[in-house]
This record gives C-alpha cells, structure tokens and sequence, in this order.
C-alpha cells in the first residue's frame, strides 16, 4: 500500500485503515478529521450548522471512553437513541404512518383491520 498516493480516508479500504492506524495514528486521525469536516457541510448554512452541533455533540460524548470498545459502545448507543429512541426515527415514521392513517380513515385501533378491508 502506498499511502503518499492516498489523500483521503475513503480512498482506503478497512483493512488499509487498521493497518495505516498501526504504522501511523497521527495521519489516521488527520485524514478522519477532514473526512468528518467534509462530511459537515450541508445543502445549506443551516443544514452545516446543523451537522457541526452534531458532530459536537458526538465528539464531547467519545471523549468520555477511555478505550476503543468504550468509543464503539458509546457509537452504538448514539445509533440506538436515534433510530429507537423515545424520539428516534422509528418513532418518527410510526407517528408519521398513523398521521397518513388517520388522513385516509384507514387507521383503527386494531392493527387487524388494516390487513382485511
């Protein structure tokens, strides 16, 4: 592998990763930064700020590990909370569905009835 060729973290395949971040921690974690600072920039200012707090969020919570599998465990979570959470995106489409539903007199208590018509 030769990585003064490769300038960017997706130009490297997993295992190029693990084997770059054993030989070389210091351009590992430059070539993630600038891939997350790539990442950040939105459709939009707002949408940029918006994924910036983020990103903020989620950094301030990793610094909390103190060893990779904590970092993985804390990413997991963050994944859970937001697709399972109390206002995940599972909640979200529920929500959604049952709006359309009711929108279309199709929603009725049992879920039976939107099965058989």
């Amino acid at each position: 592998m030769n990585s003064e060729l490769k300038k960017e973290f997706g130009s490297y395949t997993p295992t190029e990763l693990s084997e770059l971040y054993g030989r070389d921690p210091d351009l590992f974690d430059d070539l993630a930064a600038d891939a997350i600072s790539k990442a950040c920039i939105g459709r939009t200012p707002e949408e940029t700020v918006k994924l910036r707090q983020m990103q903020w969020t989620i950094d301030g919570q990793l610094r909390k590990a103190r060893t990779p599998l904590e970092r993985m465990h804390i990413m997991e979570n963050i994944f859970y909370d937001r697709v399972y959470g109390e206002d995940g995106l599972l909640a979200k489409l529920a929500t959604g569905w049952t709006q359309v539903l009711r929108a279309g007199n199709l929603y009725r208590k049992s879920g039976l009835h939107l099965l058989k018509r």
